[in-house]
């Protein structure tokens, strides 16, 4: 049996600004955007396609995303420099730049969210 990842949640408080966040700073593309509710059903996925990331909306009196430690999704790069560099460029927050570590190279990337990402190299 084959698995693979189809699509990953994350916590938004605004999501025009998520989507914002997500194409115009990381080159992402919109792949779906439909009224869901009195919000919307989002997703984002790289241009070259793979796991689509699901922008929902959360809820203002439910719990909050935690804000200190990376999600468990780590995106992967090629040259984790170069990337890191073309992102700060655009305006993308590191709150750790990259750095080798045993398992190899790490960074630490956040959305207007305040949510945090991993971006890796292996």
């Amino acid at each position: 049996m084959a698995l693979s990842i189809s699509q990953v949640n994350i916590y938004v408080e605004d999501q025009q600004r998520a989507v914002d966040f997500w194409t115009g700073k990381l080159g992402f593309e919109v792949t779906t955007d439909l009224p869901y509710g009195e919000d919307r059903w989002v997703e984002v996925q790289p241009s070259g396609g793979g796991t689509r990331l699901v922008l929902n909306k959360a809820d203002p009196a439910g719990p909050t995303p935690a804000k200190d430690m990376p999600n468990y999704v780590m995106f992967q790069a090629d040259d984790i420099v170069k990337v890191h560099r073309e992102l700060a460029a655009r305006g993308v927050e590191f709150t750790q730049e990259p750095s080798e570590q045993p398992w190899g190279w790490s960074a630490v990337f956040k959305d207007d969210d305040g949510n945090l990402f991993h971006l890796g190299q292996g």
